[in-house]
């Protein structure tokens, strides 16, 4: 075998791991447009206990230090810098604007007994 026909053979051997570590070093990484941190987004519970202000055509929350929302594909969002009118509505609760509670009242306890 000539040194040409080596030089090839094994050049036709590495060229896939060069091509996959070569993309993996050269090409962009992907990212989504809204931040997918579970934790950073309200759990069901406080969903469905707070009071939804509407606002851009979806119902925002006041949570954790940002207004978040639910898009129409039913990923989280938030805003990054606060629109005017949901800072209105931060700053004071309007007639009728009130937290929902789902709890059962607590049962009365009896008075102590008099000495």
């Amino acid at each position: 075998m000539s040194k040409t026909n080596v030089m090839v053979d094994t050049l036709r051997r590495i060229a896939p791991a060069i091509g996959l570590v070569g993309a993996a070093f050269f090409l962009p990484g992907c990212y989504a447009g809204v931040d997918e941190d579970v934790a950073y987004y309200p759990s069901a519970g406080f969903i469905a206990t707070e009071q939804p202000v509407f606002y851009d055509g979806h119902a925002s929350y006041w949570y954790n230090g940002h207004w978040v929302y639910r898009d129409a594909g039913g990923r989280w969002g938030y805003y990054r810098s606060e629109p005017a009118f949901l800072a209105q509505r931060r700053a004071g609760p309007g007639p009728g604007f009130a937290r929902r509670t789902y709890e059962r009242p607590a049962a009365p306890r009896p008075a102590p007994p008099r000495r």
